[in-house]
């Protein structure tokens, strides 16, 4: 307001004032500001302070910007005088894995300093309803407060779809986890993990791959090079050839080559070895080893049979053993290589039989060293007028437990020694066929009995009967 003094015009007195505003989320306080004029009282910060009481506010209020405003001499508007606290945001979901792939890139540091390149570590296997990885949720940030005084919740961090790739799944029990739904090699393809039955190698096994150690099935695209090996639980599949190589199976092994070498080559199965031709390697399958082709000097074991596929199958050299029956259609040569061929024999049978009749000689001695040691402190009992040194008294109780365990010991042991013999007895229906030819020195055996081919045959089998070895021609 303007008033006149002496015919001049001055501003009328008015104290300063101050509008405050809420904003809708209740974070911010905006004052619009009037100074005073003339001779009008100032606002003090305290001034303001207390219209921000009354109006419930009690957060961020900033008590520097206000200061400023009521010193100002000029209008102030929309000046932000207090702010609310926002809400923090939490920490992001994250994965914890309980297993790492193994890339298999660096070779074995031997603790002599030396380097095997041949190994490059054992391949990532899990077994079913292994832990792979778990989903670490989202974390709520600090919780914030508006002008008010009101808490505010925290904010979640960043959250997202646990994926579970093939060969996996959500735990039943625990949707933050994910758990092998098989047994199998751990993969990680697109960023996913996954589990794989089969380990594949697309190639060779040489020093690229190194070793191949999987608990798993195994299928190699190439061959097996020479001093290299591969091991598995599962199948062993090679669509190349076994060069002096060792390859394990606790199961199948079948090679869509051949095994071929100077000698130091080994194939061992738990099951059956299929192969197409072997020549002076080793191998030993737990139940039937199976050719395509021709085997040359070489050396094989079989729990059950050994069989050459085709009219145009031998066995030439070398030495094959089988508990069954041996089948081919040509053993030897016209060259007479000396070829030996048994059948009716376990090559575990025998050792097995050996270590029972051992154990039941060692059984039988300790009953008799037992025996005479109890005898012998039941006279110092007596002579000691019913009594025993503590020591031996404790050893008199020992030697009568062991006493009266040992009978029973020996018993199971003659049972299965009995039943070893009789499975031994399958050698009476035991035979070996060749349904081409049988050339000289070829020997043949039966059981304990044998035969030594000396002349040209056509086609042969050869069984034992009335405890002889009978030829008979199909």
């Amino acid at each position: 307001m303007l008033s006149t003094v002496l015919g001049k015009q001055q501003m009328a007195d008015q104290d300063s004032s101050v509008k405050i505003k809420v904003d809708e989320k209740k974070m911010r306080v905006l004052a619009t500001y009037i100074p005073s004029s003339g001779e009008g009282k100032k606002l003090t910060v305290e001034d303001v302070r207390n219209t921000l009481e009354d109006r419930g506010v009690k957060t961020g209020i900033k008590d520097d910007i206000i200061a400023k405003m009521v010193e100002s001499d000029r209008p102030m508007p929309n000046v932000v005088i207090a702010e609310g606290i926002q809400p923090g945001i939490g920490e992001k979901a994250r994965l914890e894995t309980y297993v790492k792939p193994n890339k298999r890139t660096e070779a074995l540091k031997r603790e002599d300093g030396s380097t095997d390149y041949k190994d490059l570590g054992e391949v990532s296997s899990v077994i079913k309803d292994q832990k792979l990885y778990r989903k670490i949720p989202s974390q709520l940030g600090n919780p914030g407060m508006d002008v008010l005084g009101n808490e505010i919740p925290g904010l979640p961090g960043k959250d997202f779809k646990l994926a579970t790739g093939p060969g996996t799944a959500i735990d039943k029990d625990d949707p933050d986890l994910v758990v092998a739904a098989k047994a199998g090699e751990v993969l990680i393809v697109g960023g996913i993990m996954q589990i794989a039955e089969v380990h594949t190698v697309k190639g060779d096994v040489d020093y690229e791959t190194g070793n191949v150690n999987y608990k798993g099935s195994v299928v190699i695209g190439g061959a097996v090079k020479s001093g290299f090996s591969v091991e598995a639980d599962g199948n062993i599949e090679i669509h190349g050839n076994i060069q002096d190589a060792e390859v394990t199976s606790k199961n199948d092994v079948i090679v869509k080559g051949g095994c071929a070498g100077a000698g130091n080559g080994k194939i061992l199965a738990g099951g059956d070895i299929s192969i197409k031709f072997v020549e002076n390697q080793t191998l030993t399958a737990n139940r039937d080893i199976i050719i395509d082709g021709n085997s040359y000097h070489a050396k094989m074991f079989a729990g059950r049979s050994i069989l050459g596929k085709g009219h145009k199958s031998m066995i030439v050299g070398g030495s094959c053993e089988a508990k069954l029956s041996i089948e081919t259609a040509q053993l030897g040569s016209v060259a007479c290589v000396s070829t030996i061929i048994k059948v009716g024999i376990d090559p575990k049978m025998a050792e097995r039989i050996k270590q029972t009749d051992d154990e039941i000689g060692k059984t039988k001695d300790s009953q008799d060293k037992i025996e005479k040691s109890v005898i012998f402190l039941y006279k110092m009992k007596i002579d000691g007028k019913g009594k025993l040194p503590p020591d031996k008294a404790q050893l008199l109780a020992k030697l009568e437990d062991l006493k009266n365990t040992l009978p029973e010991k020996l018993e199971a042991l003659e049972k299965y020694k009995t039943k070893l013999l009789e499975d031994q007895k399958e050698v009476q229906n035991s035979y070996v066929i060749a349904t081409g030819a049988v050339y000289p020195k070829v020997k043949v055996y039966i059981g304990s009995q044998h035969i030594s081919i000396d002349d040209n045959l056509g086609p042969s089998q050869f069984r034992l009967v009335e405890g002889d070895i009978v030829r008979l021609s199909n």
